[in-house]
């Protein structure tokens, strides 16, 4: 009972904050850049099928994956580092009211907190998409409506991820700054360093037989040989996997993969590539049962990822002191 009565006095707070303002903000903005975007291009028919495919296939949905990893650890991170800076954390553990109570409420006020900046998110890029006369298929609601689940585990790994920090490290500004460079790791440093691993292992891309007049072809049709040769398409795939297991170990990876498999993306990069280079489509028809099947791995990485810094924070929580 303890923990809940925490846990709303978070989310009253959270929602007063600058901070998830600046979020909601910028979660209204991207709805709307994404769907006004898809609006704006098309669809791309040869390699999607719906418009909520391209937005969720390609690169538009990477700021909303963005933004749910940063308001997450953010707001993981400051939980109770900031208290402990601002001597409020010593009145409530001052009352009657146990350690885990505290971390538990912490942790509910939260996902609360999430929860409701993400159905707002949900929310308005359907409003958009209906304002904005952006058809949406049966199948692609109920599909976009049962992603909501797994936005919010995803945000909760960034959450416990943030606690850990923040029972890790006194001085709020400097769980911030470390929440921010987690935050940086997962996001764009991981995907760097594992782009260059996989260069090096794959080795240089193979140069396909080239015609006698091949000086005399534009960019374009030169690009189309290298992508229709098979021993070039061998090195893409291998480049693609061995990007890959090392992304393993990142939670956007797990969640772009969720989400990839229910707007029907294909599960094979070999696939993919030989989709991209014969301009075919990308997707396929698949049920919600089909799409459960492919991703239960990714989900059950997600739950770990949750549990296991959390669990430290738990640990770290119950031997601090507190007054």
């Amino acid at each position: 009972m303890q923990a809940i009565n925490i846990a709303m006095k978070d989310f009253e707070i959270n929602v007063r904050t600058k901070k998830f303002q600046i979020v909601i903000a910028l979660f209204a903005m991207i709805s709307l850049g994404m769907v006004y975007s898809s609006k704006k291009l098309g669809v791309s028919a040869s390699l999607y099928k719906t418009p909520f495919q391209m937005l969720f296939l390609s690169g538009f949905s990477n700021a909303f994956n963005y933004s749910i990893a940063l308001l997450s650890i953010l707001l993981g991170a400051t939980a109770i580092s900031e208290e402990v800076e601002k001597r409020t954390l010593r009145l409530v553990a001052s009352k009657p009211v146990y350690k885990d109570e505290i971390l538990f409420g912490k942790l509910l006020g939260g996902l609360l907190t999430l929860s409701v900046a993400f159905a707002l998110f949900y929310i308005l890029t359907l409003a958009f998409a209906l304002i904005l006369g952006v058809p949406i298929t049966p199948h692609d609601l109920g599909m976009f409506l049962i992603t909501f689940p797994f936005s919010v585990l995803y945000g909760l790994v960034f959450l416990a991820l943030g606690l850990l920090i923040s029972t890790s490290i006194k001085r709020s500004k400097n769980a911030i700054i470390m929440a921010i460079f987690m935050f940086a790791f997962f996001s764009f440093l991981l995907s760097m360093i594992a782009g260059i691993v996989a260069f090096a292992v794959a080795g240089l891309p193979p140069i396909p037989d080239l015609p006698e007049n091949a000086a005399n072809l534009s960019e374009e049709e030169l690009q189309e040989i290298f992508l229709k040769d098979p021993g070039y398409q061998e090195w893409l795939s291998e480049v693609a996997s061995t990007t890959e297991k090392i992304l393993y170990v990142s939670p956007n990876y797990h969640y772009q993969e969720i989400i990839r498999m229910f707007f029907g993306g294909k599960p094979q990069i070999s696939e993919i590539v030989s989709a991209f280079v014969y301009n075919q489509s990308i997707v396929e028809d698949r049920s919600i049962e089909e799409s459960l099947s492919l991703t239960w791995r990714n989900l059950v990485v997600l739950v770990v990822m949750f549990l296991l810094p959390f669990a430290l924070a738990y640990v770290r929580f119950m031997k601090a002191d507190l007054r």
